[in-house]
């Protein structure tokens, strides 16, 4: 009956109703936000909502963390199948959740799943989680560092009725409240309900103003629509093969570099995404269960693919996932994984996005949507303690999620312009900061340097440092975890550089306090800051912060795009100008030499330029086969990233720079480019250099005739090339 009614339905009024699923979804979240007391979900948006059919198949996500929205059917599924058979599924009831083995990415973000029932049948489920302040275990805020299973992690709820038949469970949040540090725990899950409640009367509206047949058939049709577009797209785009290789440093442990494989085909209209040679689960809390892989993979698809494609199961139904258990991003329990959100998760998004980008290169259709990878990973600053307001708390510092935007074909990414799966990225106002905990922030700015260099370049990131002011105990507990210290992971695109990696640095026996108390101006960078300064492990744990001291983190910018010797010399100047790029950079990286009055020698930076070319060539080296072949198969004539042309009539691969002849299409292309090693620090500060062990380094792929940048790599020793056998099929 749905189906025939979905058939049948005229557009408008299928626009009207889709639209309202739509903005339910994100009145959910606003209701939900409205009611809490945590930084994380007022500054962060760090929140999740969605609604889904009565087999719990995603029907529309909120305007959130996607990542947290891609998971509530697994929720849901999870719910249905450990309580329905047993306990049964009643009306007004509410099930909550935030175990990683049954369906959550990680135990702080809460899920609460409502049935909506119609005429005593469940019609459809809504959901939203949020990341919580606290979960009790070892260290504060849900970050066990040193742990070593999920049961070190603290709180771990599989499904459970926390409402039941509209009754609270008020003896289930007391024992919640009871595993966890921070009241404000209590307050967001309230928070929940009630924006659940907002969300079921929303939704029992439509159906009186539409009836439950139309509603129903408006959301197989969302699902369907959703599938035939993407479908449609992707036969826009060339069949073969991508592959990319990201890392994760450091597991809490050991030192260790963790690889995630990504190998995309693509056939026809469908996706398929095979993690073979992922390394294996790490002794720490950087692992994802199947929840986060899958999650990540489908918020890379949603971005890159579907930005004008509701977000639903029809994207879903065009991907195929194929992982190994017992892996970094698919780990086996009881592996921990209490910082999957912002190590493995991420980490598979940028290894996905970078497959992504480099086919939709190869579509003329298609290329202007290409956008080289955002901030990479992110980090987690958690201080704890008691407030200047007398009560216990654990609070996450949220700037990071203003990470550099990657560079697209066409222009500069955004400075700061979030993290990149939340959709609506914030960050916290300071004073709301200083107001609310016993810290005092000595800067927030912009970090010179930290966008990826290339002819559009990538989005600056920031830097930040605070110090403890009017805390009761004259201390706080501090920790923090982060990816991409040791190297960066928002690697740029058709030549671009990466962004800058992490940082993470304390500062002991400093003159802060002296100069609050005789009113003298605080330092404006980390250099300023007269102390002792260490450089911290990037997985930090928790450890006193005394009144004076002043901790530091900075996080990662985003990716480049194409060679930066081909960026506007004049732009460059306006670049350092307004401090976004550093005069050292301008001239060994971008090759732009600059007159005393700041304005480009067009002339010299003409030599300079020529000058870095020849180098690139000098130090150059030739390349082996192995399994780095890249085929290129079709007709027509493609340009591909504007570093390659390939033309299929006249049988020739050649430079985008020079227009040199590299090979045919069919053979072996990188044996006819040379490659550059050298170190991080090549891209630019803030490389990893604060934490090189010489395990990294910048591979970059060049026209053996000019020089011009083919590709660039961030490259770990004996990992396998990025670059792999590309089958590109014209019509």
């Amino acid at each position: 009956m749905a189906e025939k009614v979905a058939s049948e339905l005229d557009p408008a009024t299928f626009e009207v109703i889709d639209h309202r699923l739509l903005n339910i979804a994100e009145e959910i979240g606003i209701q939900y936000m409205r009611c809490s007391g945590s930084n994380v979900l007022i500054t962060g948006n760090d929140a999740a909502t969605a609604i889904m059919t009565s087999e719990g198949s995603l029907v529309a996500v909120g305007p959130y963390i996607v990542t947290q929205g891609n998971v509530l059917p697994q929720i849901v599924d999870s719910t249905v199948r450990s309580i329905g058979e047993s306990e049964g599924i009643d009306d007004g009831d509410v099930f909550i959740c935030n175990d990683p083995y049954l369906g959550a990415i990680h135990q702080p973000d809460i899920a609460t799943v409502m049935p909506i029932f119609v005429n005593g049948e469940i019609f459809s489920w809504i959901g939203a989680s949020g990341h919580q302040l606290d979960t009790g275990g070892t260290d504060p805020g849900g970050f066990s560092i040193k742990a070593v299973n999920v049961h070190q992690e603290g709180l771990r709820m599989p499904p459970v009725k926390l409402v039941e038949k509209a009754v609270l469970r008020e003896d289930l949040l007391r024992w919640i409240l009871n595993q966890v540090r921070d009241p404000l725990v209590g307050l967001d899950i309230r928070g929940q309900l009630a924006a659940l409640n907002v969300g079921r009367r929303r939704f029992l509206e439509l159906i009186d103003r539409w009836g439950a047949d139309t509603l129903r058939a408006v959301m197989i049709r969302s699902i369907g629509e959703s599938r035939e577009k993407l479908r449609n797209r992707l036969r826009q785009l060339p069949d073969g093969m991508w592959r990319d290789v990201q890392y994760i440093d450091h597991d809490g442990h050991q030192d260790d570099i963790y690889k995630i494989i990504c190998n995309m085909t693509k056939k026809d209209d469908h996706l398929t995404f095979d993690f073979a040679g992922t390394s294996s689960n790490a002794q720490g809390l950087i692992n994802c269960t199947y929840a986060g892989l899958e999650a990540g993979v489908l918020t890379a698809v949603y971005i890159n693919l579907g930005w004008d494609i509701a977000w639903n199961r029809g994207v879903k139904d065009c991907l195929r996932i194929v992982s190994d258990l017992g892996t970094v991003n698919n780990c086996q329990y009881p592996a921990p994984c209490a910082m999957a959100t912002i190590s493995a998760v991420i980490v598979t998004i940028d290894v996905v996005w970078r497959c992504l980008a480099r086919m939709m290169l190869a579509s003329e259709g298609l290329c202007r949507e290409v956008t080289a990878v955002w901030s990479g990973t992110s980090m987690a600053p958690i201080f704890s303690g008691t407030s200047q307001h007398g009560h216990s708390f654990a609070a996450t510092e949220m700037s990071h999620f203003g990470g550099g935007g990657g560079a697209r074909t066409y222009r500069d990414g955004v400075d700061t312009a979030g993290i990149v799966f939340n959709t609506t990225p914030n960050m916290p106002n300071i004073e709301d900061q200083e107001s609310e905990y016993p810290v005092l922030y000595l800067f927030r700015r912009h970090l010179r340097d930290s966008g990826g260099p290339g002819l559009y370049r990538g989005g600056r990131s920031g830097e930040l440092a605070y110090t403890v002011y009017d805390a009761p105990e004259g201390k706080l507990e501090g920790l923090f975890a982060g990816t991409g210290a040791e190297m960066p992971n928002a690697i740029g695109l058709a030549g671009g550089f990466p962004g800058s990696s992490i940082r993470v640095a304390r500062v002991t026996e400093t003159d802060v306090g002296n100069r609050l108390s005789s009113g003298v101006h605080l330092p404006g960078q980390l250099g300023d800051i007269e102390g002792k300064l260490e450089i911290l492990c990037c997985k930090h744990e928790h450890s006193v912060i005394n009144s004076g001291d002043v901790w530091y983190h900075s996080w990662q910018g985003g990716g480049g795009y194409g060679d930066p010797l081909e960026r506007d010399p004049d732009t460059v100047a306006e670049d350092v100008a307004r401090d976004a790029v550093s005069l050292s950079s301008a001239a060994d990286i971008y090759g732009v030499v600059l007159s005393g009055s700041s304005e480009p020698d067009l002339a010299a930076t003409h030599r300079r330029r020529e000058k870095i070319r020849k180098a690139r060539l000098d130090e150059s080296v030739g390349l082996g086969t192995g399994d780095s072949t890249i085929t290129f198969l079709g007709s027509g004539v493609l340009e591909f990233g504007g570093v390659l042309n390939i033309d299929f009539a006249a049988d020739k691969i050649s430079c985008g720079y020079c227009k040199r002849a590299h090979c045919r299409p069919g053979d072996n292309l990188l044996t006819h480019l040379r490659e550059v090693n050298s170190s991080l620090s090549a891209a630019g500060p803030v490389r990893g250099e604060d934490y090189d062990r010489g395990r990294f380094h910048l591979r970059q792929l060049i026209c053996p005739e000019c020089g011009g940048m083919v590709d660039v790599e961030v490259a770990f020793e004996g990992a396998p090339r990025s670059l792999t056998k590309i089958g590109i099929e014209g019509t």
